[in-house]
């Protein structure tokens, strides 16, 4: 049940990883991931397996001596070049070679030297850490790594470095992970008193820190080393001085018991550590949800604004250009009609009559394209009005900000809006063509009506649902009122006014439809740019503390 709750949780801690709006909070998804699967999960899965020893210490403090004086061989350079540990190198005894697969991170990127010695100490893997105050960042980071990873750290200062702020940040990591310490002193004066008070304080110092008790068999102890107590040869730290610290290794190779403890007690520390560790974390995902929200709820409110403003320039009808209206005028010639207006409706039937007459062809196409044209430049004009708002605010917000990077085309209108929108706009004139020639069917004096064609009555149909009366005003009342009664009042002499009425009411439906979908499709460019670094993310949250507390409660 552990393992696989683990194993749960390593794979949603790599969906936050890649989910994550920000770095910094995708790099700590990350390390926390490669504890649990690089460090936690194999010690729960074997918890005989061999324990990991890391060596930590500050630039020079002499991490690199000090392990070759634990496996009798010159198996670490040590030098006055600084950092001198730029690769950590790992010594393991032959018969414990499968132990070098508790640090799969380290090895797969090739980033550790793997040494095997006969005589070194079984059950144990000794890792030379590179500097965690190292000037170069990537020293640092695999310090930190190591300790993630280690059921045992030796931590080793000097008499000149003990009081920094970087190792107290290092040895407060530390304590945090639960990871039981041994600790050096190096480098300490010659003079007995100067010597004594300098351990001294590093004790008092540790005490107020709370380590008493993070010693590796319990109480804490300091192990001094005194300055020049080298092993020449091997290039160590002498035999006689780190005594303690390799009687303490001994311990954990004679003792299985011991062994087996201490592995217990740093993944019982590591476990019970994650709720804590994921508590921040699972609270950022609540909140960049509630921010993803938000986004969306502006790109809602974005696109339907325009969509109510399209609407609303479209039932006025005053978006066509003058001369398409004026070209179509000339054809049915507004001019007459308007004058028979006066003169009552049998006038008005008798001149519709003599628009069937032989006479110049119909403009249909022309003007039916024209219109369309324009339908379609204003309704691009609002997508792009509407894109560029969302993005202009989703710039603040780091989600907002991914998504745009994944798509930066929605700073504006889709480069194909235009061209879908015509094609459906074609559809949606031919359906009004098949309609009309229905409707005639059915009407006395069809025959003759058609002689005025199928596609003059459908541009006509569809000028009708462009333009009318209803709204206009002041200087609007013209040559757009003018368009709107003609063509009115030319459907309603051959089809009827209550048919022409229902006819025009569904052909408007049907382009509201149209433009429903054309800004719905935009509209979803939002979403999918947005969901594509949110997607499988819901209830990320409340499943990532769920696990890192069934986990801890495996640590029992």
């Amino acid at each position: 049940m552990l393992i696989d709750d683990l194993q749960a949780l390593a794979a949603d801690l790599a969906l936050r990883a890649s989910t994550a709006p920000v770095a910094d909070r995708a790099e700590a998804a990350e390390r926390l991931r490669r504890h649990v699967v690089e460090y936690v999960l194999p010690r729960a899965a074997d918890a005989d397996a061999p324990l990991v020893v890391v060596i930590l210490g500050s630039t020079g403090s002499g991490k690199s001596s000090l392990l070759n004086a634990l496996v009798g061989a010159r198996v670490s350079e040590s030098g006055v070049l600084r950092p001198t540990t730029r690769r950590p190198v790992a010594v393991a005894h032959p018969d414990d070679a499968s132990g070098f697969a508790l640090l799969p991170g380290l090895t797969a990127r090739d980033t550790v030297e793997l040494r095997t010695l006969p005589d070194a100490r079984r059950g144990l893997v000794l890792v030379d850490a590179p500097d965690f105050d190292s000037v170069e960042l990537a020293n640092r980071a695999l310090a930190v790594e190591l300790l993630e990873l280690a059921d045992l750290v030796i931590f080793v200062s000097t008499a000149t470095r003990y009081a920094d702020q970087v190792p107290w940040e290092i040895l407060a990591r530390a304590q945090q992970r639960g990871v039981p310490l041994l600790m050096v002193l190096n480098r300490l004066p010659p003079e007995a008193d100067e010597a004594d008070s300098v351990i001294a304080d590093y004790r008092r110092l540790l005490e107020r820190g709370n380590f008493a008790d993070a010693g590796a068999f319990g109480r804490l102890e300091v192990v001094p080393v005194s300055e020049g107590a080298l092993d020449a040869e091997r290039d160590a730290l002498d035999a006689g001085a780190i005594a303690p610290i390799r009687e303490a290794l001994d311990r954990l190779v004679v003792n299985d018991a011991e062994r087996r403890e201490l592995a217990r007690r740093s993944l019982v520390a590591a476990l019970e550590g994650i709720p804590a560790a994921i508590a921040e974390m699972a609270s950022q995902v609540e909140d960049e949800e509630a921010s993803a929200r938000s986004l969306l709820l502006v790109a809602d409110g974005a696109y339907r604004e325009h969509r109510v403003a399209l609407g609303e320039e479209l039932g006025r009808g005053t978006f066509m250009r003058a001369e398409v209206l004026r070209q179509w005028q000339e054809f049915v010639g507004a001019g007459q009609v308007a004058r028979f207006l006066a003169q009552g409706m049998g006038k008005l039937v008798a001149s519709v009559r003599s628009l069937l007459q032989p006479g110049p062809p119909a403009p249909s196409i022309e003007v039916r394209e024209a219109a369309f044209a324009d339908l379609v430049a204003l309704t691009v004009q609002h997508a792009d009005a509407a894109a560029r708002k969302v993005s202009s605010v989703w710039m603040e917000d780091p989600y907002g900000q991914r998504a745009l990077a994944v798509d930066a085309g929605l700073w504006g209108a889709s480069v194909g809006l235009g061209e879908r929108l015509s094609t459906a706009l074609e559809a949606w004139a031919l359906e009004i063509g098949e309609e009309i020639r229905k409707l005639g069917e059915q009407r006395k004096g069809w025959a003759q009506a058609a002689s005025i064609g199928v596609n003059a009555l459908g541009t006509s149909a569809v000028l009708a649902v462009f333009v009318h009366t209803g709204g206009l005003t002041g200087a609007e009342v013209g040559i757009t009122a003018a368009t709107a009664v003609v063509n009115q009042k030319l459907l309603e002499a051959v089809f009827g006014e209550a048919n022409v009425a229902a006819f025009v009411g569904r052909a408007r439906e049907a382009l509201g439809r149209i433009l429903d979908e054309a800004f719905a499709a935009e509209r979803a460019r939002h979403d999918r740019a947005l969901g594509a670094g949110v997607a499988g993310t819901e209830g990320l949250a409340d499943r990532l503390r769920e696990l890192a507390r069934r986990a801890a409660e495996g640590a029992g």
